[in-house]
Formats: structure tokens, C-alpha cells, sequence
């Protein structure tokens, strides 16, 4: 016969396991090609339409796909955003399948820095919850 001692902690143990099995199972990371099958390319897409209605997590993940060596990534602030300028310091993603993870809550914003694209419309601002 087991202690009462034993019995407390098996029961201790069944509503531990019975009330995380009741918890929503975590929601898996989403990978999003910008621009979908047009990529990141100038003249394409929207990339402001692209991003409206989509709900972006921590942990996804931007995949970047464009023709090498006419375009690039940079990750800027809202000013660099707004003004289509890339901080001096600014690390510019060239392999043409960039992959970037939101790795926290916030507002990321991407430009291409080849001369004249983000003013035509290559830049990306997402909102991450």
C-alpha cells in the first residue's frame, strides 16, 4: 500500500499533466517569402499591400529573394525607413535568399539601398506581436 505521502505527490503529478494538456499548444513560427512568387524586387509589388493583414509573430521569419548584385537588404530605423537612407554602420544582406527572423516585438522596417529602389518603392515595414 502506497504512503499517503505518495498518493499526494501522484496526485500532485496527475493535475500538473491534466491542466498543461488543457493549455493552447504553442503557435509554430510562420516563414513569409516577401513579395511572395514576385520576391523582393523593384516595380513588382506592393510591399506595404504585401504586409496589411498579415500577423507577424516573434520567431518567423522574412525570406528575401532577389537577383544578385542589383539589390540587397539592409534592416534600418524608421528614419532610414522614411527616408530611404541606410545608417553608415548598416550590415546589407547579398546573398539574394536572405532569411530574417523577428526575433522580438516591434516594428522592423527593410530597404534596398541600390540607388533609386527604395524610393521606387522597395522598403518593407513590419509590425511584430
Amino acid at each position: 500500500m502506497a504512503s499517503p505521502r505518495t498518493l499526494l505527490l501522484a496526485a500532485a503529478v496527475a493535475a500538473v499533466v491534466g491542466a498543461a494538456a488543457l493549455l493552447p499548444a504553442p503557435a509554430s513560427a510562420a516563414t513569409y517569402m516577401v513579395g511572395d512568387d514576385a520576391g523582393w524586387d523593384n516595380g513588382v509589388v506592393d510591399y506595404d499591400a504585401w504586409a496589411r493583414g498579415k500577423k507577424f509573430k516573434v520567431g518567423d521569419t522574412l525570406v528575401f529573394r532577389y537577383s544578385t548584385p542589383e539589390h540587397d537588404v539592409v534592416q534600418v530605423d524608421a528614419r532610414g525607413y522614411a527616408e530611404c537612407v541606410a545608417p553608415d554602420n548598416a550590415v546589407a544582406l547579398t546573398s539574394g535568399d536572405d532569411h530574417v527572423v523577428l526575433g522580438q516585438v516591434g516594428q522592423f522596417f527593410f530597404i534596398c539601398e541600390a540607388e533609386g529602389e527604395c524610393s521606387s518603392g522597395m522598403r518593407l515595414a513590419v509590425n511584430v506581436h
